[in-house]
């Protein structure tokens, strides 16, 4: 594809083509001639009006990320004389943002405004005397309604320098013969997760075997076959997972064999492990060896490359030794979108079950502050409403410590659930940590005693597979609400406000209402499981 003056690219999220399939960044490039005018990345506008939410530059990282309510499909233009990146939302109104934010340096400002009225445009400003090359500057969806815009570090100089878009692929994911019969296991769908990637079946798992080969380009990847197991009619590439954990393309082929058997080929980039596939209670999780951190791996994607017209052909193997299967945890990919009809939440046994939701400082307390402000009670007062009220249609009595934004002190607390005679107490909070460590992220759950460690241990299981967020554990700790409940007691972490992979998840509504619904689901699983 010849890009010259404006530039055009089709980018599609959900159901729709993405062009730029090799690569998790997409590179706004162009020419000298073109910056004298404009260079621009143009994507078709949404069908329904969204409405610009929040969004934040960070000076650190040189990053501007902005969130809408709903799907967003932004046009990025490069301008020059002055240099400065526009990005226009089509189809979206000004919701109450902040408008501007001075950044310093070589980044001017950055500034929010209602360019027509169906379009909110954001434009960040390059101190004079400072340039960039278009070839540098990323954008990256991060979902449906959320997008980054990466920029490189400014340098000194007045003509930025030349650039080009590559040539997109034609797809990235495959998927092949799904007729979703005669076999024992039906695949449905594949997720990332906080340890790898949990393969969905349905039926009778089978025992994976897995295999590594290259192809002429030396290009590496994992063959995972899956014997009697055939592909639901419904599954599509892009249900698959995008650049997650250093695997570049999904390739999933029903084989014609009697009973359908179904391969599995993982195109790696170059930081990749060599993946490991265990059967267990959920389908097959895929995970890192034994003894490699799942957080080592990165979900950056090698550069681009010509993709191959197909999988390499491998010679079958017998599975791996045998390991214990661990617990999977199977949340949709980073990118979570609230599911149009919700699972239902687990019934509860007949009988009175007292559950205690604490939500965490309040009043003159506002807990942790996070990047753009954000204050923790903003983020956990929701979340514990919305527990308590998914916890009551599920016939379960809830006492909140507090029902406003009070100042409560922890005796309070711990004295009301136990006169309450609570048979459980859940304390919501969200962490923090200084802003210069944007790096830490993630979902942790705190107890003080054995009878709190199988609440913990549930919910944290819980909000891990609705989210997929970082999994920072199951601690031991002596907090006062942990230690003076008469009750199995548990303290929820659900993210750090000054996290850069967080913040935005804490900020959004949507991606709250799915904590409380995690949050809720874990309290009616260790309810099920016998108090």
């Amino acid at each position: 594809m010849a890009c010259v003056g404006i530039l055009s690219c089709g980018l599609y999220f959900g159901r729709v083509l993405v062009v730029l399939m090799e690569s998790k960044w997409l590179t706004l490039g162009f020419t000298s001639a073109a910056l004298a005018t404009v260079g621009a990345l143009v994507i078709a506008a949404p069908a329904r009006a969204a409405t610009l939410q929040h969004w934040w530059f960070d000076a650190q990282t040189n990053q501007l990320v902005f969130t809408t309510d709903s799907e967003v499909q932004p046009r990025a233009q490069l301008l020059a004389n002055p240099t400065r990146i526009v990005i226009d939302l089509p189809n979206t109104q000004l919701g109450n943002t902040t408008t501007n934010q001075a950044v310093g340096g070589a980044i001017r400002e950055v500034r929010v405004g209602q360019f027509d009225r169906q379009t909110a445009r954001l434009v960040i400003e390059i101190a004079p005397g400072y340039s960039l090359n278009p070839q540098d500057v990323r954008v990256q969806g991060v979902r449906p309604n959320q997008w980054a815009v990466q920029l490189p570090a400014p340098r000194p100089g007045s003509a930025p320098a030349a650039g080009s878009i590559p040539a997109p692929s034609a797809s990235a994911n495959r998927v092949e013969g799904n007729t979703g019969t005669g076999a024992a296991a039906i695949l449905s769908g594949v997720v990332a997760t906080g340890d790898g990637f949990l393969i969905r079946l349905s039926g009778t798992a089978p025992t994976p075997s897995v295999q590594f080969t290259r192809d002429d380009a030396d290009n590496r990847y994992a063959v995972i076959d899956l014997p009697n197991t055939a592909v639901a009619g419904n599954l599509r590439p892009d249900d698959l997972p995008n650049y997650r954990y250093s695997v570049v393309t999904w390739d999933v082929a029903q084989q014609a064999t009697t009973p359908p058997s179904t391969r599995i080929t993982l195109k790696l980039g170059p930081t990749s492990p060599d993946w490991r596939a265990l059967r267990n209670s959920s389908g097959v999780i895929v995970l890192p060896p034994s003894g490699v951190p799942i957080s080592s791996v990165s979900d950056e994607p090698p550069p681009l490359a010509t993709a191959p017209s197909s999988p390499p052909t491998t010679t079958a193997q017998a599975p791996p030794p045998a390991r214990p299967a661990q617990p999977a945890t199977p949340p949709p990919t980073r990118s979570v979108e609230p599911p149009a009809t919700p699972p239902e939440l687990p019934t509860v046994p007949n009988g009175r079950v007292v559950v205690v939701i604490d939500p965490g400082h309040g009043g003159r307390d506002p807990g942790a502050v996070g990047i753009n402000s954000l204050q923790e009670i903003q983020v956990i007062f929701p979340i514990s409403l919305r527990v308590r009220d998914l916890l009551e249609a599920q016939g379960v009595t809830v006492v909140m410590t507090r029902q406003e934004n009070v100042t409560v002190d922890l005796q309070a607390r711990t004295a009301l659930a136990n006169r309450a005679q609570a048979n459980l107490f859940v304390s919501i909070h969200a962490n923090s940590i200084s802003l210069s460590r944007p790096d830490v992220n993630g979902i942790e759950s705190y107890h003080a005693s054995d009878t709190g460690q199988r609440l913990a241990a549930t919910l944290q299981a819980s909000m891990l597979a609705a989210t997929g967020m970082r999994d920072r554990g199951v601690k031991q700790a002596r907090f006062y609400v942990l230690r003076h409940t008469d009750m199995p007691a548990a303290l929820v972490e659900v993210g750090f406000v000054t996290g850069a992979q967080d913040y935005p998840r804490l900020n959004d509504p949507a991606w709250r209402e799915i904590m409380a619904q995690a949050i809720a689901r874990g309290i009616l699983q260790y309810i099920q499981q016998g108090l």
